[in-house]
């Protein structure tokens, strides 16, 4: 029987022994267990088969258990229900203790509803979401990847929500991690080094150039160990990433990624981040050393990257137009020539990274979506949006590291801007749209697919209302698969400070476009394509020659 005990509805169960009180919904998706099945002491919710155990609520099939409240049956016969409520202190390890097994199982159910609850006992967003780190970091096989790092924006964007509603970036930094980590084993971390060298900065940029994943391991960990604190490991993952173009840039996405997240959830969770870092960097692709680079790799060979440092920066300085054309161009040695030319004129690493911005904006403002589909062509979208993210990195790496490494890192995002293009050296690109900025639901917007008004609608808004709405939208699960939603959180983030630093609003633009025009977001098809290519001994369209 249902009944209603204060205003909350339980249902009420009699078994050859007792009567029991349990919820009246299923915590699977609510639907009444007054519709359920009692076998003996089991009851059977008709909606998806969960099994409830009625003297306690403990679930035996399913994902969570019921909350079960407790019955006495007075002289006169009548039922009384005391409902259980228990104080939020006594209900947080409960709690904790069911979102760590929908973590590791990728029950995204049970980690949404027990996010709700927890913070309805004013449990620290943060600690929610350190969960799905701790338990996803030492899991990840080649180290940080993209669920891990959007998990850090994810945090960022908490500040765009209220109450209940903060659920929603939290679930998303979890859910990513525990769909990509799952039923993965942790990797062991070796022991700390023995003797921490005098330059360890050095010494850790050595072992990771060699690909000794132990040995700068054991660095990282020795030194945090001995109390370095952020100030004194910044450099040493500043100046590791800053060795090579790593991997499309991750390396120096993800290094940025971490140090943002023990800011926000303290230093002493460094000893779990860092050394589960390390692996990015000694697996990522050095793409300087691949032959697409070699124009742009001889000619930075000759640079002296220390006095370019020391060039004075004009804050007056803007492009005249020389830079970005090289950027959108089809000369491969241009670049370079164009960015050293920009920074002898005093565009600093910051001006030069301001006109990356500007023309990774336009690639993506003019990406001809039907390319998207073309599955023996393997570029898309996610391949533009590097360069953004990319410049981003490079402008936090320099902040708080200006030197001859950040002006490397900010001339290989200058780089990876031209090449991001290469795309539209064989297939057309879109003529500038005619775009009306307007103000209007910039979040909609991208959610309903109109590109057009979305894009419309980031360059009308206030810039900071309309990257509070592109944070939004990156949340909306518009994306099919972790890393496409994480590139879209990533894009948004990252997007919202372009803007700023460049001025104006088109990397929100771009961001906005991206987010609301169709993606490919499956990959089983174009990989199959692609694979009877490969096994037929057709290559790919020699763009990297």
């Amino acid at each position: 029987r249902m009944a209603r005990v204060d205003g909350h509805r339980v249902v009420l169960i009699r078994t050859a022994d007792a009567v029991h009180a349990l919820d009246a919904a299923c915590p699977h998706e609510g639907y009444g267990m007054t519709q359920g099945t009692l076998t003996g002491d089991v009851i059977t919710c008709a909606w998806h088969n969960w099994k409830f155990r009625v003297a306690d609520g403990r679930c035996v099939r399913g994902e969570e258990d019921i909350v079960s409240h407790a019955v006495e049956i007075d002289a006169g016969g009548d039922i009384r229900v005391h409902l259980t409520a228990p104080d939020p202190d006594a209900a947080r390890p409960r709690l904790l203790a069911s979102l760590r097994n929908g973590i590791a199982r990728n029950y995204v159910g049970q980690i949404s509803r027990d996010v709700v609850r927890l913070l309805q006992t004013s449990a620290d967003p943060g600690e929610l979401v350190w969960e799905a780190i701790a338990y996803g970091a030492p899991r990840a096989e080649f180290g940080w990847g993209h669920a891990i790092a959007s998990a850090t924006d994810c945090l960022a964007m908490l500040a765009d929500y209220d109450g209940d509603q903060r659920a929603l970036p939290i679930v998303q930094a979890i859910a990513g991690i525990a769909e990509t980590e799952r039923g993965r084993p942790p990797r062991a971390l070796p022991p700390p080094d023995r003797h921490l060298p005098a330059d360890g900065a050095t010494a850790f940029r050595t072992r990771v150039e060699g690909e000794d994943l132990a040995g700068a391991q054991s660095l990282v960990i020795a030194a945090i160990e001995a109390g370095h604190g952020p100030a004194d490991l910044r450099p040493w993952f500043t100046g590791a990433v800053s060795d090579h173009h790593l991997s499309y840039g991750h390396g120096a996405i993800y290094a940025q990624k971490a140090f943002q997240l023990l800011d926000r959830l303290g230093w002493d969770r460094a000893a779990t981040v860092l050394p589960h870092l390390v692996p990015a960097l000694i697996y990522g692709t050095r793409e300087d050393q691949l032959p697409y680079m070699r124009p742009f790799m001889r000619g930075l060979t000759t640079l002296d990257l220390g006095r370019l440092a020391e060039i004075d920066t004009d804050p007056t300085w803007s492009d005249d137009g020389t830079l970005l054309a090289a950027l959108l161009g089809r000369d491969r040695a241009a670049p370079l020539t164009a960015a050293v030319a920009a920074l002898h004129d005093g565009a600093g690493v910051d001006g030069l990274l301001r006109t990356v911005g500007e023309a990774v904006s336009q690639r993506m403002l003019r990406y001809d979506v039907e390319g998207e589909f073309v599955f023996e062509d393997d570029f898309g979208w996610l391949d533009i949006t590097h360069g953004l993210t990319y410049a981003n990195a490079a402008r936090w790496h320099h902040q708080h590291l200006p030197g001859p490494d950040t002006v490397r890192l900010a001339l290989f995002t200058a780089f990876l801007a031209f090449w991001t293009g290469r795309h539209e050296w064989h297939t057309s690109v879109l003529p500038p749209a005619d775009v009306d900025p307007r103000p209007g639901d910039l979040a909609a917007a991208c959610a309903g697919g109109m590109a057009a008004d979305a894009v419309a609608f980031a360059l009308g808004l206030p810039a900071v209302d309309a990257a509070a709405g592109l944070r939004r939208a990156a949340l909306l699960d518009r994306t099919a698969t972790v890393i496409v939603h994480a590139h879209g959180v990533k894009m948004a983030r990252a997007a919202s400070d372009e803007a700023v630093a460049i001025g104006n609003s088109m990397p929100l633009a771009a961001t906005a476009r991206f987010l609301a025009a169709p993606k490919l977001e499956r990959f089983v098809a174009a990989t199959v394509t692609r694979s009877i290519d490969f096994v037929a001994g057709r290559v790919p369209r020699p763009d990297d020659e």
